[in-house]
């Protein structure tokens, strides 16, 4: 069985076919959000806040556009990933497989590691049938890059040893998933060691064109502090309410703008320094409110001086840049 071109970059984003629909704001009275008590598996209680009604609320076709305005750039792959998608699916196709091992090697990396470990393999091995053949040593050499490799390279082999003997054939394939339901798929891949819900859900929105929001960590990160979910919120608890709420046809760009954010935003990335700063300063967030914008700007010294003034060491957004960022901002309710 060939392989389908795959690219590695599943923790990215996604592949799913979508159609393009308005979604309209649900109207009606606004509602209080109700404090909750959220329990860790320690068993320590933390507090959250109770926002399914307001992750109901949100205007999600607003938030995407603002965010595809920023970056153009992702909403333009995911036309492309749609049509590879489209084109790949069909028999002889290896694609979910590719789109499993892909994001096995995505995981606790960084997307470069990820990208160049996938490719050594496949480079090496031209089909999974000619992986099988090769040896555990040979497949921890070779993504080696992606960190972790005696766990992955196990984990891979393990897999498809026991597609291969379940199938009956040396040539294995994850294609029968697609009769699934999604329910069944979650299923099937959470049987084999290294996918867990995040990955399984990536693999079925970028492999199998199924409606998935796969919540990593700077979904989590962005989707607490616009206060989508509670403050106490999980991956796992995450995942089940935005992707019950997120619409469908939105998903993938969502999903794909928010990682993508989340690296470069100073206001959205961890501590407020993202992996990748923008050259010009920090932008001016599409998903920002007053009440946040302005603990934003109070950590990061940012507004308080005008450029090159004292006390100006957070970014020198300069009082042209704040005054651009103070038009965007929307009070919070």
């Amino acid at each position: 069985m060939k392989r389908e071109g795959g690219t590695g970059d599943a923790a990215e984003g996604a592949d799913a076919v979508h159609g393009s629909t308005a979604v309209k704001k649900e109207g009606g009275p606004k509602q209080k959000r109700k404090r909750v008590t959220v329990k860790k598996e320690k068993g320590k209680k933390v507090s959250g806040l109770d926002t399914t009604a307001e992750a109901r609320l949100v205007d999600w076709e607003a938030a995407v556009e603002g965010l595809a305005n920023l970056h153009p750039e992702v909403t333009s792959k995911n036309v492309a990933r749609r049509d590879e998608l489209l084109k790949s699916c069909g028999a002889g196709s290896s694609v979910i497989l590719d789109a499993v091992i892909s994001t096995m090697l995505s995981q606790n990396t960084t997307d470069k590691n990820a990208h160049e470990a996938y490719r050594n393999l496949t480079e090496k091995f031209p089909t999974w049938s000619e992986c099988l053949k090769g040896t555990r040593e040979e497949i921890e050499g070779l993504i080696r890059v992606a960190g972790l490799a005696a766990t992955r390279s196990e984990r891979i082999f393990a897999l498809l040893e026991t597609l291969s003997a379940e199938q009956d054939s040396e040539d294995p394939s994850l294609e029968y998933l697609r009769d699934m339901s999604n329910d069944e798929v979650k299923k099937e891949l959470g049987r084999f060691k290294g996918l867990g819900p995040k990955t399984i859900s990536c693999v079925m929105l970028f492999g199998m064109a199924r409606d998935e929001f796969p919540v990593d960590t700077h979904v989590l990160r962005i989707a607490k502090l616009q206060r989508w979910v509670g403050s106490g919120a999980t991956r796992e608890s995450a995942y089940d309410a935005l992707n019950a709420v997120v619409p469908d046809a939105l998903k993938m760009d969502l999903h794909c703008l928010l990682v993508k954010h989340g690296k470069v935003c100073h206001r959205c990335a961890a501590n407020h320094k993202p992996q990748f700063p923008p050259k010009d300063g920090p932008l001016v967030c599409p998903l920002a409110t007053s009440k946040v914008v302005d603990v934003v700007k109070i950590e990061l010294g940012i507004g308080v001086k005008a450029e090159g003034g004292e006390g100006g060491e957070g970014g020198g957004l300069g009082k042209k840049r704040v005054k651009a960022e103070a038009n965007v901002v929307k009070e919070e309710e």
